[in-house]
């Protein structure tokens, strides 16, 4: 163990972060760019191991070259007199092992987090690499519970025959290792697939799937016993989890699912099919017409939702057949190509019967989303970047130059209400003016500014102008006037899949004006690595990502949706429910998984709850009919209400941002 203080290749070790057989993780300042990192020192004696060195050496190389947002990135891999080191990102919060011990998950949060490890794996298996060592333990939570695969220190590329272990050996951890890794046989994507759903398992249980009192009855469960029944130790999951997990960890590598990805799907799915199986009894118990006043069909008014989401000045893209079409009551049906506004959540027979969906004829309608055209930057506001700025630097994402004359760590005031993720403070000395620059989590909507920065401005925002730093476009907010900090600001925000990239140049009130210029020069060389920038305003990306999953979903609710109606029976409504609830569901799974510029976050985040309320409402549904349970089927349809005008508000919001909602 090192000591806080010592200096290893120019890392300056801070704390302890974890330690482990192989090695021990510090938190250490890198010197030259004063940027803190996780250090991983690996034992000295195990750098003496000519294959050890060559497995090490080329974690580093692959690590960096898997450019994923849910890798953690590696900054430097090399050696000292300490030994063998990697220098990383340092990932500001618990291990997913950390949640399983304290309790902080459910199968839904579980599901989430895992759905970005899949994410990070499927890009590693298709770059031909896979992991060998997925466990909880390498599963880091940032804020907002963005997850990071770490530790690829057991990566093997797919066509590497060089052995770097002893015959009969394997890598792995053995709560989660594969059958055919036991067996010595070459491990492969489906190798990861197996350790993956172990450790979903684990999430969703508590407990490893197969617990044992030493090592050789762990390594024989997994080769010869069946994979565990989730239900048996949590019976309130739905069956179809026991079939994930069956698949996922199935002993012949050729059954498991092809990716990760289908993987998560596959238990997202299994989660929306919440509906015990039906009972003995033929019919349930029929019940009267549900009390609204007069003893009619309850209904809820709802805004028209003919709505193609369509460019200005652009055509709009066809509208499905029939997609206009909200639901359909047993008296009145809607005359063809209209849109029904009336949304029956009370039974419309003698039995319990939730109308064909307040917001299905909405997503039906939608069939295309387009972005408002006419959207302009403006000009940079920065001359050409000198020659003299021969320094660079880095934190998170961002790369910046500077000129000779500053330096890192410069002594300038903290921004009130700006929580930067890793900020770097640019400077000259003395310290009149100056650049603090990182990325904001919590900076969202068309501002792109955190509502705790904005709550401190003196006076209201003034309009951002649009500016190009480097090749991100940005706002510029000039001359702002902060609570709490003296002298002025302009700070420039650029949204990125990183969160918003902002810079913040300060300047003492006795400052002179060339000193925010050289500040904006200094802003104007921003450069983004290992993330991806977004434009200003509408963005025809997530246009189009929105459209396609509508589509997806209107096409697999029209099935259950004309079945509903004409249901005979609780059972046969209870089954076009239940499919209705998964197909919401998943929509909701899909959208939840995407990642999107933070100018549209907050109101895509609406969206996808929107889409999960739907789905519970419907789950709900087809439980209260197999049950005849009236009162039940009742709120169940207040809450397919509710959700349908949570996801209308949401679309009103999107109109706000640049996306044209039209008919």
């Amino acid at each position: 163990m090192l000591e806080r203080g010592t200096i290893v290749a120019g890392y300056r070790v801070d704390g302890v972060v974890g330690e482990g057989g192989m090695a021990v993780v510090y938190r250490a300042t890198q010197l030259s760019l004063d940027r803190v990192v996780a250090l991983k020192v690996i034992a000295p004696e195990l750098g003496d191991d000519p294959s050890f060195r060559a497995r090490f050496k080329r974690e580093g190389q692959l690590q960096a070259a898997m450019d994923h947002e849910h890798i953690v990135p590696v900054h430097e891999a090399g050696e000292s007199e300490h030994g063998l080191f990697l220098a990383m990102r340092l990932i500001a919060g618990p291990t997913l092992k950390d949640l399983i011990l304290s309790g902080q998950l459910d199968p839904r949060r579980s599901v989430r987090l895992l759905a970005q490890v899949a994410q990070a794996l499927d890009v590693a298996h298709q770059a031909g690499l896979i992991h060998r060592d997925v466990k909880p333990q390498n599963i880091l939570i940032d804020r907002n519970d963005h997850v990071y695969l770490a530790d690829f220190g057991l990566t093997k590329a797919l066509d590497d025959t060089t052995r770097l272990t002893g015959t009969g050996q394997f890598l792995g951890t053995i709560d989660y290792v594969a059958p055919e890794q036991i067996q010595g046989e070459p491990p492969i994507a489906a190798s990861d697939c197996y350790s993956l759903t172990a450790v979903l398992y684990e999430c969703l249980a508590g407990q490893v799937p197969f617990p044992g009192h030493n090592e050789a009855a762990v390594l024989h469960a997994h080769v010869v016993k069946p994979p565990p029944r989730i239900t048996e130790v949590r019976p309130e999951l739905p069956a179809a989890m026991d079939e994930v997990i069956a698949v996922g960890m199935a002993k012949d590598p050729g059954a498991r699912p092809s990716s990760a990805t289908k993987l998560l799907r596959a238990a997202a799915q299994a989660l929306a099919s919440t509906s015990p199986q039906p009972s003995s009894r033929a019919q349930p118990t029929r019940h009267g017409p549900l009390p609204d006043g007069g003893g009619g069909t309850q209904t809820t008014r709802v805004p028209d939702a003919r709505a193609a989401v369509t460019a200005r000045g652009s055509p709009a893209l066809e509208v499905p057949a029939g997609a206009t079409r909200l639901a359909q009551t047993a008296a009145a049906p809607p005359p063809p190509g209209a849109v029904a506004a009336e949304v029956a959540v009370g039974p419309t027979s003698a039995e319990p019967r939730i109308s064909a969906g307040a917001l299905t004829g909405l997503i039906g309608a939608l069939a295309a989303i387009a972005i408002a055209g006419g959207f302009l930057l403006g000009h940079s506001g920065t001359k050409a970047v000198s020659a003299r700025f021969t320094n660079s630097a880095t934190v998170g994402h961002l790369q910046l130059r500077y000129p000779s004359g500053w330096q890192v760590g410069a002594g300038l005031p903290a921004v009130p209400g700006m929580s930067f993720n890793e900020p770097l403070v640019l400077g000259p000395t003395p310290s009149l003016y100056g650049l603090t620059a990182g990325e904001i989590a919590d900076a969202e909507g068309p501002t792109l500014l955190a509502a705790s920065f904005r709550g401190r401005l003196g006076g209201a925002l003034p309009p951002g102008d649009p500016v190009k730093l480097g090749g991100l476009d940005a706002y510029r907010y000039e001359r702002l006037h902060v609570r709490g900090l003296n002298g002025t600001l302009t700070v420039y925000a650029a949204p990125t899949s990183a969160g918003v990239a902002t810079l913040a140049c300060w300047d003492a009130a006795s400052a002179a004006p060339a000193g925010q210029a050289e500040c904006g020069r200094v802003a104007a060389t921003l450069r983004l690595a290992g993330a991806k920038s977004y434009p200003l305003g509408p963005d025809a990306g997530y246009a189009s990502l929105l459209s396609a999953a509508l589509t997806r979903l209107h096409a697999a609710t029209s099935s259950p949706l004309a079945r509903l109606p004409a249901a005979s029976s609780a059972s046969g409504q209870a089954q076009a429910e239940q499919r209705l609830a998964m197909a919401f569901s998943k929509a909701a799974v899909d959208l939840s998984g995407a990642v999107v510029s933070p100018m549209v976050r907050e109101v895509h985040n609406a969206l996808t709850g929107a889409l999960r309320q739907i789905a519970s409402g419907y789950s709900r549904a087809a439980v209260a009919a197999h049950s005849g349970n009236a009162g039940a089927y009742r709120s169940a349809g207040q809450e397919v209400v509710a959700g349908s005008t949570a996801f209308t508000r949401a679309l009103r919001g999107l109109s706000g941002l640049g996306y044209t909602v039209g008919t």
